[in-house]
C-alpha cells in the first residue's frame, strides 16, 4: 500500500484579483456561492462577517483582516502569505490542502476546526486556539505557538520543527509517536496522569524536565562507578 504524503495547494496560474473583498465576501455569503480562482492581494478589513464562506484554489497575499468573522467556512487549496488574522474567528472551518506562510493570527480561534494537510511556515499562532480541533498531514515548520491552546484535540501524522510550544495547552490531546526533539516544549500543560505524554520523542534534556515533572529526582552520574 503506498504511504500518503502530505499535499500541497494546487493553484492556478491564472488568478483574478479582487478589489473589494468586502463586497465579493458579503455577495458570497448571502447567496452561498463559492469564491474561485481568484486572487486577495493587501486587503485590510476589520470585523467583517464572512462566515460560511466557501474559498478554493485562492491566494491571499499581505492581506489584514483582525477581529473578523470566517468560522464555518471552507478553504481547499488556498495559500495565505503573510497575512494577519489577529483575533479573528475560524471556529468550526475546513481547511484542506492548504498553507499558511509568514501569517499571523494571534488570539485567534480555530475551536472544533477540521485541518487537513496543511502547512504553517514561519508563522506567529501565539495565543490561539486550536481546542478540540481535528489534525491530520499537518507540517508546522519554525513557527510561535507560545501559549496556544491544543486541549481534547485529534493528532495525525503531525510533523512539527523548530516551533515554539512554550506553555501551551495540551490536555487530553495524546502526543504519542509526535517528534518533538527540535521543539521547545517548555511548560507544557498537560493532566495530572500526563497520559498525554505517552509514546512522546523527545531529546534527552526534554526528557529530563519532563521526568522531573513526575516528581523523580534526576543526578548526575558521569562520578558514578
Amino acid at each position: 500500500m503506498r504511504k500518503r504524503e502530505l499535499k500541497e495547494p494546487i493553484i492556478p496560474k491564472e488568478l483574478s484579483p479582487v478589489v473589494d473583498a468586502k463586497h465579493v465576501f458579503e455577495e458570497s455569503t448571502e447567496q452561498e456561492y463559492e469564491i474561485i480562482n481568484r486572487s486577495f492581494k493587501n486587503i485590510f478589513l476589520t470585523k467583517i462577517h464572512a462566515s460560511h464562506l466557501d474559498v478554493k484554489q485562492t491566494v491571499f497575499s499581505g492581506c489584514r483582516f483582525t477581529g473578523c468573522d470566517f468560522s464555518e467556512a471552507s478553504f481547499v487549496n488556498v495559500r495565505f502569505i503573510d497575512c494577519d488574522f489577529t483575533n479573528s474567528n475560524f471556529s468550526d472551518t475546513y481547511f484542506k490542502c492548504c498553507s499558511f506562510q509568514k501569517c499571523k493570527a494571534i488570539g485567534a480561534d480555530f475551536y472544533g476546526s477540521r485541518i487537513n494537510h496543511v502547512t504553517f511556515l514561519e508563522c506567529n499562532f501565539s495565543e490561539t486556539g486550536f481546542d478540540a480541533a481535528y489534525i491530520s498531514f499537518g507540517r508546522i515548520e519554525n513557527t510561535d505557538f507560545t501559549e496556544a491552546g491544543f486541549s481534547k484535540c485529534r493528532l495525525a501524522n503531525f510533523c512539527v520543527d523548530g516551533t515554539c510550544f512554550s506553555k501551551v495547552n495540551f490536555f487530553k490531546t495524546s502526543l504519542k509517536d509526535i517528534d518533538f526533539s527540535t521543539c521547545n516544549i517548555e511548560e507544557i500543560i498537560v493532566s495530572d496522569t500526563m497520559e498525554e505524554l505517552k509514546g512522546i520523542k523527545v531529546h534527552l534534556a526534554q526528557a529530563v524536565s519532563l521526568v522531573k515533572r513526575f516528581g523523580i529526582v534526576v543526578k548526575e552520574t558521569e562520578n558514578l562507578l
